[in-house]
Order: C-alpha cells, then structure tokens, then sequence
C-alpha cells in the first residue's frame, strides 16, 4: 500500500501492492482518496506526474452541487459523477452504526455500484476514485475492487482500517477552525475499525456469496467481472 503525499486531498493512496494469485495488485491503476477541499496547486502537480487522466465522484448530488468538484470543468481530466451514498447530516441514516450504514448503502446504491464496476475498466489508468474523507463510499469500492482482484480478507481489513490515521489530522484541524464543512465532530464516529468491514465481508458473502455474487446481483454481466476482476492484477 502506497500513500501519496497530498495537502487538501486526503488519504490517498494506492490501491498496489497487496499480494493475490499470481504475485501482487499492480500500482498505477487504481488511486483512492477523499477530496473534501479543492485540490492545491501541489496536489494537481503530483496528480500529473502520476498521470492521472480519469477522476470518479462517488459524492452525493446534493455533496456535489453544495461544493462542486474542481475537476468537473477542468479538461485535462475525465470527470464521472456516480452516487453511491447521499452524506447528510439531516438523514436518519448518518446516526446508523457503520456495519448497518455500509450494508444500506450496498443495498440500496447497486444501480451505482454497477455503473462505477463497469465504468472503471474502461477509463486510463490510472483513475483517481473518491467520495468526501475516503473512507466509506470509496471504502467499500476499495474492498469490493481488492476482493475481486483476489486478496485476503485481511489485508482487506488492514487497507481499510488504515483511513483513519489518515483522515484524522484533517478533522483536527477543521474542528479547530471550526469549518462550515465538518458536521460531525464525534472523532470515535470517523473510526475505521476492522471489525466493521469484516462484518461487512461476512454480509457480502452470507447475502450474495462475496464480491462475484455481489457483481452479479447489480446485474453485471460474465465479461463484466472478468474485466472488474483483473483490473488491477
């Protein structure tokens, strides 16, 4: 696992490196992230030098219109809006404990999962994928793309749990500062233990058999998966 040294982007890293049949997922195909704030002038530098071309917004339509993307406009990127969860702080749905939010959102976005698992073969690697901090939209499409690629359970959960080391400075901050874009300010709720996503290894594969079965469930086809399941070997 490789973290890139971003500023306004973050927890970004790669999705390279862990081990699965055959050796180990490639680098350079698949970047995760959460871009809360507009990218610096470094960030975009560092994104052309590791020729990203492709960006995906896993935000909401509501996240998107209040702080629309810097990319949307920008022609020296690809830009692809797909939801896959609509983060409100008036929805019920944001008081959920983690492992019920994240089989909601599994659920109830599979018209979106399967738009993003058909459209990310497709795009020039590498993409940039992220939703607001990183860590539960683009968590799952991370496990969901690491499971289909074939790597452990385990170092499932150790990519995960990784996030909020990584997105807790930046929430130090803007609570300090008191930032109009931070509404919860319960750190101990930001947590990425690895406990949540192995529950949510256990729904996916109790309710459709894992990742596959999941794949097939949204309706993507045999050559579908095929393509989801090398893109990063």
């Amino acid at each position: 696992m490789r973290r890139y040294p971003t500023e306004s982007i973050i927890n970004c890293r790669d999705l390279g490196g862990w081990p699965c049949p055959g050796g180990e997922t490639a680098y350079l195909r698949a970047i995760r992230c959460g871009i809360p704030l507009p990218p610096t002038a470094n960030d975009y530098a560092l994104l052309r030098r590791l020729g990203v071309r492709a960006v995906v917004d896993l935000r909401g339509r509501g996240e998107a219109a209040q702080y629309p993307s810097p990319f949307a406009d920008d022609p020296a990127f690809a830009y692809y809006h797909i939801p896959l969860y609509e983060a409100n702080p008036a929805c019920a749905e944001d008081d959920l404990p983690l492992t019920a939010l994240y089989r909601e959102i599994l659920t109830a976005f599979g018209d979106g999962f399967a738009a993003v698992l058909r459209l990310l073969p497709t795009l020039p690697q590498p993409f940039l994928f992220h939703c607001f901090c990183g860590k539960d939209r683009t968590g799952l499409l991370s496990a969901l793309l690491l499971a289909a690629a074939g790597v452990d359970a385990t170092d499932i959960l150790a990519d995960y749990e990784v996030s909020f080391t990584y997105i807790k400075p930046f929430f130090e901050r803007e609570i300090a500062a008191g930032s109009p874009l931070i509404w919860q300010t319960d750190l101990s709720k930001l947590r990425t233990d690895a406990a949540v996503m192995e529950e949510t290894l256990a729904f996916l594969q109790s309710e459709y058999g894992g990742a596959r079965g999941f794949f097939s469930a949204v309706g993507l086809t045999a050559a579908e998966i095929a393509a989801v399941e090398q893109l990063l070997r």
